[in-house]
């Protein structure tokens, strides 16, 4: 049987690419995304590029590589490496110089489109959502408190009573006296209108504050921040009006009251 059997020596697989013109494509990883960098390869690169006895055509191809990521300012901050680069930049040697005006011009345009740019969010399930609101609705409450509702709560019922009177007869003395004209009543309509719209703006943005400052989670220290905030802008008058004036910015106060 073995002589109708012809036995063929195995050839190795070529390494070659394949004919045709058919391309060996590579399985992308997450560290070879723009986006994604590792520090650590980040602090050794800045070490590469301040050493003064480091080849220039190391510094090249450090260069290149640096070229080819994206990283965050926080990260560009954090390591140095974005002052090393702009330094290269002023460089008296002309190759260097060019590659390092070109990662910086790179990184720099990147950082200005994020500028402005709104932050992603994504939508929360009902529960959260509803949570959320109520949140920011308590907020909104404690934003638009009146100057005199904390007066009006330490005394009786009867006092309470005699000065609703009051106002309401100064009110009629106040309107048989003068009238105003319809124009005048739009346009403080409309003003009264666009102070309430941004009222519930910084409600909003209050809110948002929050959440992102207790990652984005709805935790104890979120519930407990909102209960504090709520509180402070009840009955701490002064406050209150920093914040509605901005004098106060939303960051410090929420920084201020932020429960863990």
């Amino acid at each position: 049987m073995d002589k109708f059997v012809v036995r063929m020596p195995r050839n190795s697989p070529s390494s070659s690419p394949r004919k045709g013109g058919i391309r060996n494509y590579k399985q992308s990883t997450i560290e070879s995304l723009k986006g994604v960098v590792i520090i650590e390869d980040l602090e050794r690169a800045k070490i590469v590029l301040e050493r003064s006895d480091t080849k220039e055509e190391l510094k090249i191809d450090t260069l290149k590589h640096l070229r080819k990521k994206k990283p965050a300012k926080e990260i560009l901050v954090k390591t140095g490496l974005g002052k090393t680069v702009y330094k290269l930049s002023k460089s008296k040697d002309e190759a260097i110089a060019a590659e390092a005006k070109k990662v910086y011009k790179l990184w720099k345009d990147h950082l200005l489109s994020k500028v402005g740019r709104p932050v992603i969010e994504v939508k929360c399930d009902l529960k959260t959502q509803n949570f959320r609101n109520s949140a920011r609705q308590m907020i909104l409450d404690g934003l638009k408190r009146e100057d005199g509702d904390d007066a009006v709560e330490g005394q009786s019922s009867d006092e309470a009573k005699e000065q609703e009177k009051r106002k309401e007869k100064k009110d009629t003395k106040h309107k048989s006296k003068r009238k105003k004209s319809e124009d005048e009543e739009d346009d403080k309509d409309a003003k009264d209108k666009k102070e309430c719209d941004s009222i519930e703006v910084l409600a909003e943005y209050i809110e948002r504050e929050v959440y992102q400052s207790t990652k984005r989670l709805i935790n104890k220290p979120y519930k407990r921040t909102i209960r504090k905030l709520v509180f402070t802008l009840r009955h701490q008058q002064k406050v209150r009006l920093s914040v509605v004036s901005s004098s106060l910015s939303v960051k410090d106060f929420v920084k201020q009251n932020l429960q863990e």
